[in-house]
């Protein structure tokens, strides 16, 4: 067995999945807030090593000691600054026996109380004193790494870096992390640019923000920090607190961290986990995330080596696809549009929330109606109880005629159940398909969904590619498939270089279409598709039409992803809601089709709450273009 990674070889690799809350979370079991939360470590050892059990089986890979107040002077205030070191050092212990093998452990450091500012000197003697202290028992007792969290003062933080540099040497990777307000400044009016060249030029090695404030602002902290040379690392308690019936609770749930930890990573943040008011469960909506992002397959790389299907990791990309044994015009009416170099039309519809299809089928009339004869049905969208997709192709391939697209998510099937779920499109005749890994999921009517992802995006074109060149994900010759493999793509993504290079690694694995997630600001769809250019993948535009004020601020601020200029939000909240906001939508839509109709391949249109007529008021600007 190859020996395990050190943990700065696990950070650089990253992203890593840290763990959440401790004191909040042994406050919700039930222990007073008077009480030492350190000292437990010693007198309720069993309940503080559930803690750590209970987010390490949530997927956390690297687990904080509870000894954020375990400094001498911080102790001193509960009579325990004599048992400093006895608490540290149980403290790594209990970590260690819950992480075994799963999970690093870091050694937390919290500030000491004194007040930098305006500390005499020998009050910063008696704080150096005291974080040397603890350093130097958590190193000795075999801390992974020294993490120093929900420091307020960077004159403190930069001793204690300082401190931990020194104690700990090389070998051990030191973590800092400073708090910052809801104005995004943090000590004296600083910036995350400020704070984190200060840390740099300490000597930490991960940099970051913790506390404080919720995952939306602490997005903006964190991204402001990314690309200055060091890992950035992003600890938000959950939401901003509240005081319920006496008791002090955090809002934002577990789903809002998935998103969130998602577009984090996707900004290039390397290390998530939670703070105040987080749970395990926060940490399981985060795994999703983490193991997406971080493309791996959960089959052994032997394994991996005879399934060329499997993507192991992203860093490495995948041998070209072979050759499928039919071809793209002969697959589908849609892939015949595409070869011929006609313009191809779409629009999602969402499955039935029940078993009767007489709704979606008479939307469908009205776009056959309309002159729209491909509609694209989503997969599982937000963890809802919905029809299965494929039935719902299935039915509407056989019963009108439209030809549908079949959307295959790699989130919710593990792989034998991707290979069985493609063969049985396709012996159903579903011939479209848009190959995507799938969000972390969603709130909705089954929120305790686990995500699988086996593989990603790019592994399971490989399998779709696979077996349309007669070659099952085993290497077995099997009876050919004849799918158009279409996958998805983000122009507005944070970190386009990265978007582009899944891209590329997307075509390899077998692509021939590419449908974008939706575009408001034709100037970013320009500058992705002259980046893509040379790939020679077409692009057919995502086009979703703003329903409301509300509506374009959430896609803009909760969706990764998604940008909207501020031009067309203020024209939205000029109309606010209703009918006038959807007239304004569709506005908007159609200018962000018109701009870019003569570069692209088509359009795929999603219209809110499944409205045709919106998504075919879109489509009259490529009137012109839709003509055969």
């Amino acid at each position: 067995m190859a020996p395990r990674p050190t943990l700065a070889e696990a950070i650089a690799a990253g992203p890593l999945l840290l763990d959440g809350a401790m004191g909040s979370l042994l406050y919700e079991r039930g222990v007073l807030h008077t009480r030492s939360y350190d000292e437990l470590n010693l007198s309720q050892p069993e309940l503080i090593r559930r803690v750590h059990h209970d987010y390490v089986a949530a997927g956390a890979e690297l687990i904080e000691t509870n000894t954020f107040g375990s400094n001498r002077m911080s102790l001193a205030r509960h009579g325990l600054a004599e048992q400093a070191v006895a608490i540290n050092r149980a403290a790594i212990d209990l970590a260690r026996s819950a992480a075994a093998d799963r999970a690093y452990v870091a050694g937390a450091v919290g500030p000491t109380g004194v007040k930098f500012g305006v500390a005499s000197a020998s009050e910063r003697r008696l704080a150096r004193f005291a974080l040397a202290e603890q350093i130097d028992t958590l190193v000795l007792a075999g801390a992974d790494a020294i993490m120093l969290e929900t420091f307020t003062s960077i004159l403190e933080l930069e001793l204690a870096i300082e401190v931990a540099r020194e104690r700990g040497g090389s070998r051990t990777p030191v973590i800092a992390m400073m708090v910052f307000d809801a104005q995004i400044k943090s000590d004296g009016g600083l910036g995350p640019a400020e704070i984190a060249d200060r840390m740099i030029a300490a000597g930490a090695d991960v940099i970051g923000a913790n506390c404080g404030i919720g995952p939306a602002e602490l997005y903006q902290v964190t991204t402001g920090m990314v690309g200055r040379g060091r890992p950035v690392i992003a600890q938000p308690n959950a939401g901003l607190p509240a005081s319920v019936e006496g008791r002090t609770l955090y809002v934002a749930n577990p789903e809002h961290f998935g998103v969130f930890a998602r577009r984090m990573l996707k900004s290039g943040v390397r290390m998530v986990g939670g703070c105040c008011g987080t749970t395990p469960e926060h940490t399981r909506a985060m795994l999703g995330s983490v193991r997406m992002l971080r493309g791996e397959s959960q089959i052994g790389d032997a394994r991996a080596e005879r399934a060329p299907g499997m993507t192991v990791s992203l860093s490495q990309p995948p041998a070209p696809a072979p050759a499928p044994k039919v071809a793209l015009a002969q697959k589908s009416r849609l892939g015949a549009r595409i070869a011929a170099g006609e313009f191809a039309v779409s629009v999602e519809l969402t499955a039935p929330s029940g078993s009767d299809l007489t709704k979606t089928k008479q939307q469908v009339a009205d776009l056959l109606a309309g002159g729209v004869d491909v509609v694209n049905i989503a997969d599982g969208p937000r963890a809802s109880a919905r029809m299965a997709n494929v039935a719902v192709c299935a039915r509407l391939a056989s019963e009108t005629a439209i030809e549908p697209i079949l959307h295959v998510c790699a989130r919710d099937r593990s792989f034998l159940g991707l290979i069985a779920h493609l063969l049985g499109a396709q012996a159903l005749g579903l011939r479209n398909l848009v190959i995507i890994t799938g969000d972390p999921p969603k709130m909705g009517d089954y929120p305790f969904s686990t995500p699988v992802y086996d593989v990603d995006s790019v592994g399971l074109l490989r399998i779709a590619s696979g077996l349309n060149a007669g070659v099952d994900p085993a290497g077995k010759e099997c009876e050919p498939t004849s799918f158009v493999l279409a996958t998805g793509a983000e122009p507005a993504a944070h970190d386009r270089d990265r978007e582009l290079r899944r891209l590329e690694d997307k075509k390899r694995a077998g692509a021939e279409l590419v449908m974008t997630q939706p575009v408001y600001d034709p100037r970013t769809l320009e500058r992705f598709l002259d980046d893509a250019a040379p790939l020679g993948l077409p692009v057919m535009v995502g086009i979703l039409p703003l329903a409301s004020h509300r509506n374009a601020e959430f896609l803009h601020n909760e969706v990764p992803g998604m940008t909207i200029p501020t031009e067309y939000r203020e024209r939205m909240a000029r109309v606010g809601g209703g009918p006038a906001a959807r007239a304004e939508g569709i506005r908007i839509a159609q200018e962000a089709l018109a701009a870019v109709k003569q570069r692209v391949a088509g359009a795929y249109v999603m219209p809110p709450f499944n409205r045709v007529d919106s998504a075919l008021a879109v489509l009259e600007v490529a009137r012109d273009r839709m003509k055969r």
